[in-house]
This record gives structure tokens, C-alpha cells and sequence, in this order.
């Protein structure tokens, strides 16, 4: 029988997300899943401390237990991360959450995602590539909701996709672009001119993802 975690504590909250045996389909498809209720600001306030300790907090997890609870937590479907489009968490709040998702990618998706391009479902890819290459597909706040949302939600956001960008990782940087390509819909100047400024000093890419980012440039990506 499922139950109702009412107020569940930040540790009690993690284990909801990542201790769970590797199932297919994901255990968050359960019919009786468990519920974890929060208002939106500890929501935030959790995902936060989540992000910006990624590294540490993630560690005791598989690859693939990292990469279905992220899923949970991030999935447009089930994302309670909707929080981050509520008005009456403070927005200062909201905009801390975003910038952490760089530690994210940094401190977990760097050192645990393989070398491989997801975008041409390359054998051998890790189990963390997964969500890492969709993370801004179906993170919550995107696609037709960029038209309401904050600027400073917005530019944050692309702030975080370019700073990523940068890093020493194919996975991150195809997942960058994959961002990119898809907010480019709304942003098209902005995220032409981080594409271009990447190409420029990035001249030894593999062939395959400097064609993925021409085409990101142009909101050319799935």
C-alpha cells in the first residue's frame, strides 16, 4: 500500500528519490508509489541543498539509481520541481535552485557520464547519460512556458546551459546544446551567440557534435 510522506526531512526525502532497486519500468511508475508532500518552497529549498551538493549526496547511489531519481525529480510528468514556477516561493530562492543545477553537471554528470552522444543512441553509454542528455527536455520549466516566464528565470536558466557548456565533458556538452537547440525557439539571438562563442574555442569537437550544435543553433533538435 502507498504511503504519504507529509513533511518528510531533507534525508528522508533523498531516500524517496534514490533508494529504490533499478527496475524497467522505473519504480516511479508504480501504481502505488509513494507520495512525498511539500509545499513548494521546501520542495526548492530540498533541491537546492540537492544540487549544490550533488557529488557528496549522490555517491552512495548506482549510476542508474542517480539517473531514475533525477528522472523522478525532473520529469515534466512527475516533476515536483514545478515549484519552480510558483510565484510565492521568493524569487531569489527559485533563482538560487537554477544556478545549482551547474554543480549538478559538474560534481555528478562530469566525472559518471561515458564519452558517447545520446542524440545517436551511441553503444555503451552510461546509465547517468540518460538524464543527463534529457535533463532540460523534460525539466519542468521549459518549451511553451518560457513565453511566461521571469526574465531572471530565463536568463538564469541559459546561464546555466552556457556555464555547462564549458565543461570537460562530451555528455554535458551535448546536453548544453540539446538545451540550447530547444530554448533557442523563444531565444534564438541569445543562445545563437553561446553556440557560436563555443564553436569558436572548442575547434577540435568531434565532427558529430559540431553538426548537432549547427543544427541546435537553428532549433533544429528533438
Amino acid at each position: 500500500m502507498a504511503r504519504v510522506l507529509t513533511n518528510p526531512t531533507f534525508e528522508e526525502w533523498l531516500r524517496h528519490l534514490f533508494d529504490h532497486p533499478v527496475t524497467n519500468p522505473a519504480w516511479y511508475w508504480e501504481e502505488d508509489l509513494d507520495a512525498a508532500e511539500l509545499a513548494p518552497q521546501q520542495v526548492v529549498a530540498y533541491a537546492t541543498r540537492l544540487f549544490e551538493a550533488a557529488g557528496e549526496l549522490l555517491a552512495p547511489y548506482s549510476d542508474a539509481q542517480a539517473n531514475d531519481g533525477l528522472w523522478f525529480l525532473i520529469g515534466e510528468c512527475t516533476s515536483p520541481l514545478y515549484a519552480l514556477s510558483d510565484p510565492a516561493v521568493p524569487l531569489a530562492e527559485r533563482l538560487r535552485c537554477i544556478h545549482a543545477i551547474s554543480t549538478v553537471f559538474e560534481q555528478c554528470f562530469v566525472p559518471r557520464c561515458t564519452p558517447h552522444l545520446r542524440h545517436l543512441d551511441e553503444d555503451g553509454a552510461g546509465a547517468l547519460n540518460g538524464v543527463c542528455y534529457m535533463w532540460w527536455d523534460i525539466f519542468p520549466v521549459g518549451g511553451v512556458t518560457q513565453e511566461a516566464a521571469p526574465r531572471e528565470i530565463a536568463s538564469a536558466f541559459l546561464a546555466v546551459m552556457e556555464e555547462t557548456l564549458q565543461l570537460p565533458s562530451l555528455a554535458c556538452q551535448e546536453s548544453a546544446l540539446h538545451g540550447l537547440g530547444h530554448w533557442a525557439r523563444y531565444n534564438k539571438g541569445r543562445c545563437q551567440s553561446i553556440i557560436s562563442a563555443f564553436l569558436l574555442h572548442h575547434e577540435r569537437l568531434r565532427p558529430e557534435l559540431r553538426e548537432y550544435a549547427a543544427r541546435a543553433s537553428e532549433n533544429h533538435v528533438l
